[in-house]
């Protein structure tokens, strides 16, 4: 196994893609006759599965409405997209690539389940090759699997690996994975653990640094 890898999160750490969900689920309620309430805006900017919005939106909405709803999520998400000129977050394109140069494993592992969508719009879907998205796994994040499987799939122990995340949920299962975790925020959330280093943006020079302790 190679000496250290490194696992990001999708949503606000590589893409500042919190917005731009809304948009999309409001743009999907809209062309079915339906609102979007302020519970399920939350539970996007939490970063929360497709799955759990939806039933968060309707939970008394039958499950056909609530599949039909979630499958015009997607191209909704590619439309609003189109509008986009860039949607990484600082630092994030720059990281990548340097981390790349220097032979770092890579993947993604995110609660959504069409992560490449935005690889390919920040124009990293080159150098991220393994990615773990929300359906490959049969437990989303707080639930650990979604790291161990992206370090099985980088031939990396999980204790070698270093997690970078940006909420509570993803937090909880880097942690419970066994992984090195870096927090990315302004602020540090008061149920962060003293080990937990918060980055205010990506930076390569820091996470080779951390990879290296």
């Amino acid at each position: 196994m190679t000496a250290g890898g490194v696992l990001f999160d999708l949503d606000g750490v590589l893409v500042d893609s919190a917005a731009l969900h809304v948009q999309a689920y409001e743009r999907v309620f809209c062309e079915a006759g339906l609102s979007f309430s302020d519970v399920a805006r939350s539970a996007v900017t939490s970063g929360k599965p497709r799955s759990h919005v939806i039933d968060v939106a309707l939970p008394s909405a039958s499950p056909d409405l609530k599949r039909r709803l979630a499958s015009a999520k997607p191209r909704a998400l590619e439309s609003v997209l189109d509008s986009q000129s860039d949607c990484s977050m600082p630092g994030a394109t720059e990281t990548v690539r340097e981390l790349a140069r220097a032979g770092v494993p890579m993947a993604v592992v995110t609660n959504s389940r069409d992560p490449q969508i935005w690889l390919r719009k920040i124009g990293i879907s080159s150098q991220i090759k393994v990615v773990v998205a929300g359906g490959d796994i049969s437990s989303p994040k707080p639930s650990p699997e979604g790291y161990l499987r992206g370090a099985e799939l980088l031939t990396v122990e999980p204790e070698c690996c270093l997690a970078i995340e940006d909420s509570y949920d993803g937090w909880l299962a880097a942690k419970n994975a066994g992984m090195l975790v870096a927090l990315v925020g302004r602020v540090r959330p008061q149920w962060l653990d003293a080990e937990t280093e918060v980055m205010h943006r990506l930076n390569a020079t820091n996470i080779l640094r951390r990879l290296g302790e």
